[in-house]
């Protein structure tokens, strides 16, 4: 397994501009055609609201969240009209997941100043999950490796800070994708981080059953890639 790899110089924060979303090129040679944005914005009371309505519960939220809520939209609805030259903002269901227009797929995450979307079109692939973290330090990697991680992957991942940042980045991304196809809770430990490489791919084992589709036992392929401080993951649940 490696840690590690180098990162493009400045780090994905610097690279976006501040005045709007900015489509990534992630991984050559996918399988599916999609469409990844990424901004920069400010969490700060009396930033722009972006032109985009809110949900009544996200408009009576902190406005912290309201800007983190609306810089998520702004990635997706960008991602959208590159993809499909409809830009649209997704709406928000019950479970606050994002409700995608029809035909359309995709999953919103953000972190510190940094928001991300990726879209695909339906029947291209059955569920897409993306997640962006910020590279734990030792005492974060320790207290979230007693909370998120297995047994096993404690022992194998040591509370390495990339480790552990890869590993739950990767079952976020994972929740993500699998959630429209079970529509179920799932926890931190139903799934561990077994393998990556120096390819920018990881493998995550189901540690129990998740449906018959899902059996345990089960191996699903995450990509990731560093920029700075910062690591992006994605799960593709393939049509």
């Amino acid at each position: 397994m490696v840690a590690d790899r180098a990162a493009p110089p400045g780090g994905l924060s610097r690279a976006l501009v501040e005045s709007g979303p900015e489509l990534l090129h992630l991984w050559p040679g996918e399988p599916i055609d999609y469409r990844c944005v990424a901004m920069r914005f400010s969490r700060e009371p009396g930033a722009p609201d972006l032109g985009t309505v809110l949900p009544d519960r996200i408009a009576r939220a902190a406005p912290r969240r309201r800007a983190e809520w609306l810089a998520g939209r702004v990635c997706a609805s960008e991602a959208l009209r590159l993809l499909t030259g409809q830009g649209a903002c997704p709406g928000m269901a019950p479970d606050r997941s994002p409700l995608w227009p029809d035909g359309t797929l995709g999953s919103i995450s953000h972190s510190g100043d940094v928001a991300i979307a990726i879209a695909a079109r339906a029947g291209t692939c059955r569920g897409i999950g993306i997640d962006i973290e910020r590279v734990m330090d030792g005492q974060g990697a320790s207290e979230v490796a007693s909370e998120a991680l297995t047994p096993r992957e404690r022992r194998h991942l040591a509370n390495d800070p990339f480790s552990v940042t890869l590993a739950f980045s990767a079952k976020e991304s994972l929740f993500k994708a699998l959630h429209p196809l079970l529509r179920r809770p799932m926890s931190f430990h139903l799934s561990e981080l077994v393998t990556w490489d120096a390819h920018d791919m990881a493998r995550l084992r189901l540690v129990e059953a998740l449906s018959p589709e899902f059996p345990g036992g089960c191996e699903i392929a995450a990509r990731f890639a560093r920029f700075g401080d910062l690591l992006l993951t994605r799960v593709l649940i393939p049509a």
